[in-house]
């Protein structure tokens, strides 16, 4: 049994780590919640353990549950993906944390922009004015059916 792996996430270098251990994480549409009314975005996938080093008798490398956590975000918008279609699965390429500057003469602030990409085309952009992620892993890993590749 290893240890369950909990990240959290306050600035974009935070991000980038949470990013390199949550590629190629699939998830169904239907795992993803947006709730603007508490400012929060989550999704539930399956991660790739890249972390963890191929044994002999695990050559394809492992698979756990992972949920994966924003918290202010002040809204998302979603490209090319249908939230009715929820059994469709994502592929999450990576998560990118973009600082933004407040624009003079309107209601906007400064913050960050959080860019989930996925395979395909995909997108989902999330606006917040902090970086307050969260990501941790959900019970025991299994056997992947094959070690992701990548063109």
């Amino acid at each position: 049994m290893s240890k369950p792996l909990k990240l959290i996430a306050q600035s974009d270098t935070d991000i980038a780590v949470i990013s390199s251990l949550l590629q190629d994480c699939t998830m169904k549409i239907g795992d993803i919640a947006w709730v603007p009314g508490e400012h929060r975005f989550a999704f539930v996938g399956n991660r790739y353990q890249w972390e963890k080093k191929r044994l002999f008798r695990r050559p394809k490398g492992g698979r756990v549950r992972v949920a994966f956590h924003a918290s202010g975000i002040s809204n998302a918008q979603l490209y090319n993906i249908d939230m009715q279609d929820s059994e469709t699965v994502l592929d999450l390429l990576n998560i990118e944390a973009e600082k933004t500057e407040a624009d003079e003469g309107t209601a906007d602030t400064a913050g960050y922009t959080l860019l989930l990409n996925f395979s395909g085309g995909a997108a989902i952009r999330l606006q917040t004015e902090t970086i307050d992620a969260v990501a941790t892993d959900l019970g025991e890993s299994w056997e992947a059916i094959a070690r992701p590749a990548h063109d």
